[in-house]
């Protein structure tokens, strides 16, 4: 029965048009570490779990780390370049710990990774708004509250909305209906303040646009075509935004982010760890912080490198699902992971403004139940390792 769904599930995904993003998370792909040169004394790499085992109990040793993410377009930077610089591997033999690498694709894998009750990934590169929903454990493929994001992954405007022809301005949504796909909470806070400037709302918060969630990002396309939406949340710039713009000819774009309202580039994939691990070993976890740290500056140092590691990831995680890789490298092509990246910046900080405001909104509205925003995001472990390292800190609550 799962590998038909997943077998239903790629076919979905080729047939839009839209790799990666047509399954039932917001974007994602999985993959392999790649193939870093073993020669001489180059630490260990461990070879990926297999993907459709991937919500099941795992006894794990004790001195292997696992490094979850999300092979999206604009994902995990640090993750992309030390598939050919193994930073991690390296910072963490000198712990006495190996690494391995595990990706997961949708919700529907990545929750029930994360909520494993054995063997759970240490830590996790992941979307803020998939991280942001599994906090609310709403979601019905799992969630829960013991993962607090530590460092920030990268940064990325395009989470955008596509509007009807006939929406001339954003004052035209009063009374319309927005589409919202996989209860992204995160989306709604953004729309709800952008809307605030022309004095509207949205229905989370009583105001007169109202909110519409679909379960997942195809029926969300679908509805919009159908003249259900006014317009809809889009996220993912180079696979998404021509996909739901061909929906409805004359569609146009509004950013949710207009004049740097959320800082001049916001937040996309934030770095997690868990709970006990922050509160049990702090120094491991500032080690890792300190690989993360030195990964980030080797992906902005080898930025060039970026898209075709990123490309090579996602095509090689529906490749062994079966996809012909000869219509995924027509699908994914070079210059559309080059395009995405320059939209892209690469950073460690988590931007602890939009994450106030977005826990805020989220607690306010009944969305987090009892959740301290340090538990939510907190960079005191971040700023220690970057004082460590010379560097300055990033900004704290």
């Amino acid at each position: 029965m799962y590998k038909k769904s997943l077998v239903m599930i790629l076919i979905l995904v080729i047939a839009i048009g839209a790799v990666g993003c047509g399954s039932k998370n917001e974007s994602g792909t999985q993959s392999g570490p790649g193939s870093p040169e073993t020669q001489g004394t180059q630490p260990e790499v461990v070879e990926v779990e297999t993907n459709a085992e991937i919500g099941r109990d795992v006894i794990k040793d004790k001195d292997l780390l696992s490094i979850a993410y999300v092979a999206m377009t604009n994902g995990s930077a640090q993750v992309f370049i030390n598939q050919k610089y193994p930073i991690f591997a390296e910072e963490m033999e000198k712990i006495g710990k190996r690494v391995e690498f595990i990706d997961a694709h949708g919700l529907q894998e990545v929750y029930p990774m994360l909520d494993r009750k054995k063997g759970a990934p240490e830590f996790i590169y992941i979307p803020h708004t998939a991280f942001t929903t599994y906090n609310t454990g709403k979601s019905k493929y799992g969630g829960s509250d013991k993962y607090t994001v530590i460092a920030g992954s990268v940064q990325s405007n395009d989470v955008n909305l596509v509007a009807r022809p006939e929406i001339k301005s954003l004052k035209d949504l009063d009374g319309k209906k927005v589409g919202i796909a996989n209860l992204r909470y995160a989306d709604d806070f953004q729309l709800n303040r952008v809307l605030a400037g022309v004095g509207l709302g949205t229905s989370t918060y009583g105001g007169t646009v109202e909110v519409v969630w679909d379960n997942i990002i195809s029926n969300l396309w679908q509805n919009y075509a159908d003249g259900e939406y006014a317009a809809i949340v889009n996220f993912d710039n180079a696979n998404n935004l021509p996909t739901a713009l061909s929906k409805v000819s004359g569609s146009h774009v509004f950013s949710l982010n207009p004049d740097g309202l959320f800082g001049e580039i916001q937040p996309r994939v934030w770095l997690a760890a868990q709970k006990e691990l922050i509160n049990n070993n702090p120094d491991l976890v500032k080690a890792f912080l300190q690989a993360h740290v030195m990964s980030t500056d080797k992906a902005m140092e080898q930025r060039d490198e970026l898209p075709a590691l990123n490309r090579e990831l996602r095509i090689k995680w529906f490749a062994d699902k079966g996809a012909a890789k000869e219509d995924l490298e027509k699908q994914n092509t070079l210059d559309k992971f080059e395009k995405s990246w320059q939209e892209a910046a690469v950073s460690y900080d988590p931007g602890m403004n939009y994450a106030a405001g977005l826990h805020e909104y989220m607690s306010k509205e009944g969305h987090f139940k009892d959740l301290p925003l340090n538990e939510f995001v907190q960079v005191d472990l971040l700023n220690e390792v970057l004082q460590e390292m010379g560097k300055k800190p990033v900004k704290a609550e």
